[in-house]
């Protein structure tokens, strides 16, 4: 029979094994590499052939990877502590050019932040609270703990969580929290659960603190935020903001130059519990020129606030019984006025601040100016701040990140340069998985980093918690993508999985608290003395008249002397 003349069968066959033949040709086609990136191959043998060479299965990194950019971020920490030093002593956080309030100037400092002495009073027994937690918290097992470690090789010194632990426990000020970290926990996840949760044992209401306008505004479920008349600028892309702007940055990482007008509206939102309301906002800003601001609370009652030109950064706070939403606005003066954020508290209580910066490594706080960090903490100083970092410079194959460590080491040592009296808290970085041509496999990397990060964090005296085995106890990044709580990328969590996170270290600081006021009362109990009151019939000795007595070997010599005498007679 002829063929039919539209009949292509046989081209089809031929079509399809000649790509069947490029394919596996390409299979042995070596890895590439194209601007320090490794190509992943194609292949179509992957599961019968091993590509890689024996010296590339014995290899544990990369050596054309660079570990990271540190000259970029290049800080000097001693002249970090020399400005805050004069900073801090030339700072009026309460003075009319600095601050107003919804009712007037202030008469004192407002609560938050006060360590205290780092010699501890041991006060009564009876006046130390006695924290038990044993019904929220899960076995001692199960817990990852917090580590503790000290600066120096005294070990009578205290732990870096102590004082955190003592204000906890006394629940009469307020404690701050900032947070500060990369898109795993952009737009409040994990924070919002940790606040909730923290505000659940300790007190406290509001979201902390909220940028003026970002981008990302819309994509945080805890503050609704709605802004016009900003441009606002990320200190990762800090050399396209003009000047005087890119000095103008706080450690969020986010500041925005205002227009004739512009505003930003707040609302409260109840995506979380204790956020409905606060009782305390302030604004954050910078002035340069004389300037009017106006405040609108709860839609109600508009205020009106001047202020003179100056490079201060100014504060405006309304303290009321209930804030449900709260506007600014620049009536005049918007030529060099540089909004810095809001935030949204209690007079007592926790309060967590989000200040998450997208690709951030953590070096992008050494960008920010160390005046306005002190300033500002003389505002309103932290209690704890933790450091989450790490996502972005971890490589599948390498396993040495000293020279991020030693970045670490620097990142503590700037916090608390500009934060004095905080402690500082690491976490190591979180669990990761990756697509390649074998399927999706964890990348063992992060237990690498997450060591490296415990080692620095160890050389400053810092605390650390290992964010890794928290993941691990509930399966890994595969169990999270696997319950939703995961992206499919594979390395970001969302909310259900920020859940999950911020409850593991929600355990570990009340496990901290609950140890901590154990130890605070047995320390306590081994200082009392042995005997409380004085015996009876036994008069107390008079420590003035020992100097007019005579040693007691001059009083046996004249007793032995005397006897003598009295027997030869």
């Amino acid at each position: 029979m002829p063929k039919h003349p539209n009949d292509y069968t046989s081209r089809g066959w031929q079509v399809a094994c000649a790509t069947l033949l490029v394919l596996t040709v390409i299979s042995f086609i070596p890895p590439i590499t194209v601007g320090g990136v490794k190509l992943r191959r194609a292949s179509i043998v992957s599961d019968l052939i091993d590509h890689d060479t024996p010296a590339e299965q014995g290899s544990t990194e990369l050596a054309e990877l660079p570990e990271l950019d540190v000259k970029e971020f290049e800080v000097d920490l001693i002249e970090v502590a020399q400005k805050v030093a004069e900073t801090t002593a030339t700072a009026s956080p309460m003075g009319e050019a600095t601050s107003a309030s919804w009712e007037g100037i202030f008469d004192e400092q407002p609560s938050g932040g006060d360590m205290g002495s780092d010699n501890l009073q041991i006060p009564a027994l009876d006046s130390i609270p006695l924290a038990d937690f044993s019904d929220i918290l899960p076995a001692d097992s199960l817990i990852i703990p917090i580590e503790e470690f000290f600066a120096g090789d005294n070990a009578s010194e205290r732990s870096p969580m102590s004082q955190l632990y003592e204000k906890l426990l006394a629940g009469k000020s307020s404690v701050r929290v900032a947070f500060m970290g990369d898109s795993f926990v952009e737009g409040d996840i994990l924070t919002a659960d940790l606040r909730e949760l923290l505000q659940d044992s300790f007190h406290g209401l509001g979201v902390g603190y909220a940028p003026v306008a970002s981008p990302f505004t819309g994509f945080r479920q805890t503050i609704k935020t709605q802004s016009k008349g900003w441009t606002p600028y990320n200190i990762m892309q800090l050399k396209n903001v003009p000047e005087p702007y890119s000095n103008d940055f706080f450690v969020s990482g986010w500041i925005a130059q205002a227009s004739e007008g512009a505003s930003t509206r707040w609302d409260m939102t109840e995506r979380r519990r204790h956020l409905q309301e606060c009782r305390r906002a302030r604004v954050l800003f910078i002035s340069r020129e004389e300037s009017v601001v106006a405040i609108k609370l709860n839609d109600g009652e508009e205020r009106t606030f001047s202020f003179d030109g100056d490079e201060v950064v100014r504060q405006i706070v309304i303290e009321e019984p209930s804030i449900h939403s709260l506007e600014m606005r620049v009536v005049r003066g918007a030529a060099g006025f540089t909004a810095i954020g809001a935030e949204f508290d209690d007079t007592q209580g926790v309060s967590v601040d989000n200040l998450s910066i997208r690709s951030n490594n953590g070096q992008a706080m050494f960008r920010s100016n160390p005046s306005v960090n002190a300033q500002i903490n003389t505002m309103r100083p932290y209690d704890l701040v933790v450091l989450q970092y790490g996502l972005n410079i971890m490589q599948a194959e390498r396993t040495n990140y000293s020279l991020y460590a030693e970045q670490v080491e620097k990142m503590i040592r700037y916090v608390r340069s500009c934060f004095p009296g905080a402690a500082v808290l690491v976490m190591g970085v979180s669990d990761r998985s990756q697509k390649d041509e074998n399927g999706i496999t964890p990348m063992r990397s992060a237990v690498d980093l997450s060591r490296w990060q415990r080692t620095a964090a160890e050389n400053c005296g810092a605390a650390f918690w290992n964010t890794y085995e928290a993941m691990q106890r509930k399966g890994g990044m595969t169990a999270f993508v696997n319950n939703n709580w995961a992206g499919k990328d594979y390395t970001h969590i969302n909310y259900a999985g920020g859940r999950e996170v911020a409850r593991q270290l929600y355990y570990a600081i009340l496990q901290g608290v609950q140890n901590y006021s154990r130890e605070w009362r047995a320390r306590v109990e081994r200082q009392k003395p042995i005997i409380a009151e004085p015996l009876e019939g036994i008069e107390p000795m008079n420590i003035d008249s020992l100097a007019t007595q005579k040693p007691l070997h001059e009083e046996l010599t004249q007793s032995i002397t005397d006897t003598l005498n009295l027997a030869s007679e």
